[in-house]
């Protein structure tokens, strides 16, 4: 920890915290007696909030708003075209490296969750048509002229 002064004449220290996902913040701060945690716990719920923010649709409030594109802007910075599949809301932001990894993330995670449903629902489908197949079989209901 480092003691500087700034332009003023006040003194200050720069305490770095590096976060569980990697993200590295550098915390300024003027007075011995900040508490680091409550200013970590504040910068933890901004973050929550922004990836709500991001995942939420401004329009219908649908939280199904997944990437359409993406381009690097630098290298810490990227644009985004968010798409949101209930109103047809496009909107382009600039976010960090760490919001495009966890948006990419929950689009693959939400693609997984709708193919694994559209399988059940193929298998379902086929073994109820099957059934009714077989029950019409049962039944004499299927004829030569049907085929």
């Amino acid at each position: 920890m480092f003691r500087n002064k700034d332009k003023s004449g006040s003194e200050y220290f720069i305490q770095r915290i590096i976060l569980a996902q990697g993200q590295v913040i550098d915390l300024v701060c003027f007075e011995e007696g900040e508490s680091a945690t409550e200013i970590i716990e504040e910068i933890m719920a901004e973050l929550q909030r922004k990836k709500t923010e991001l995942e939420t649709c401004p329009l219908c409030k649908s939280n199904l708003v997944y990437p359409v594109e993406r381009s690097q802007i630098n290298d810490v910075e990227w644009k985004v075209l968010l798409l949101c599949p209930n109103c047809s809301c496009k909107r382009e932001l600039v976010v960090d490296r760490e919001a495009v990894r966890e948006l990419l993330r929950n689009a693959r995670m939400g693609r997984e969750a709708l193919i694994k449903e559209l399988d059940y629902m193929e298998r379902k489908n086929m073994r109820d048509e099957a059934e009714k197949f077989i029950r019409a079989l049962n039944e004499d209901h299927i004829l030569p002229i049907d085929f």
